[in-house]
């Protein structure tokens, strides 16, 4: 019984020291220390986390950043994109979101931050292993996010193989190249819906291709890099990166 009433106490201390602010995803859920949050596919954006951070002290406001920790069974050790206020892409360990020259990301008394900030890895790592990356969420005393308080708050974002196995998850097409300036050709081998988007997450394009040769105007856009998802009609996914010049 000694135990248990030491072990309550102790609890109740960590909680203490965590009550400044809750992270939560869309629906509500609550992320603990500790937590996964695994993925059986690296397509975006059904392989993001997307989440959101409450200031809970109600009489001043409060500052946080990301810190990538570690990651297992990558292929390059790199974390695709976090995003906390703006998005940082090709992350690595040790690496902080915001970084630590442009101090922390500050949210204000009974705050909730804005739609937008997420998770994402595109990482299929060797197919058979799980994929993860580790992060904790910390809390400062100051603006310039030099002093922590309080417990860091510690997830795992995994993709796991064995979650997305499917017989119909090849898409049939091929991208005759990723690098493009005005026009994005594709060879179309069976009918598939398109979904662009740009380091931000949003949907820049979208569209039904037939089967045949296709070709997609991106002059429009911004020179950078994008997403773009394909699905076919068996519910099989690809995911492709897309530079525009």
């Amino acid at each position: 019984m000694k135990f248990k009433l030491l072990l309550l106490s102790v609890m109740g201390s960590v909680a203490l020291t965590n009550a400044q602010y809750t992270v939560t995803d869309r629906s509500g859920t609550v992320l603990n220390e500790g937590d996964v949050m695994e993925f059986g596919t690296f397509v975006y954006p059904d392989a993001s986390y997307e989440f959101y951070v409450t200031n809970d002290n109600g009489s001043q406001e409060i500052y946080t950043r990301i810190e990538y920790l570690a990651e297992s069974n990558s292929t390059n050790g790199e974390f695709e994109q976090l995003c906390y206020g703006l998005c940082y892409n090709n992350l690595l360990a040790g690496d902080t979101v915001p970084p630590s020259n442009e101090g922390a990301l500050t949210i204000g008394i009974g705050e909730t931050t804005a739609l937008g900030n997420h998770f994402f890895s595109d990482d299929p790592g060797n197919g058979v292993d799980n994929v993860e990356f580790v992060f904790a969420f910390r809390q400062y005393s100051d603006a310039a996010g030099t002093i922590e308080i309080g417990t860091p708050l510690t997830f795992t974002y995994r993709y796991n193989p064995t979650l997305g196995v499917n017989s119909n998850s090849k898409v049939d097409l091929t991208i005759q190249a990723t690098m493009v300036n005005s026009e994005l050709v594709l060879n179309v081998n069976e009918p598939v819906s398109m979904i662009m988007y740009d380091i931000q997450g949003r949907v820049v394009k979208q569209t039904q291709l037939a089967i045949g040769r296709q070709v997609i105007n991106v002059s429009d856009l911004n020179a950078q890099t994008y997403i773009v998802q394909f699905k076919n009609e068996k519910g099989g996914a690809q995911t492709s990166k897309i530079v525009v010049r």
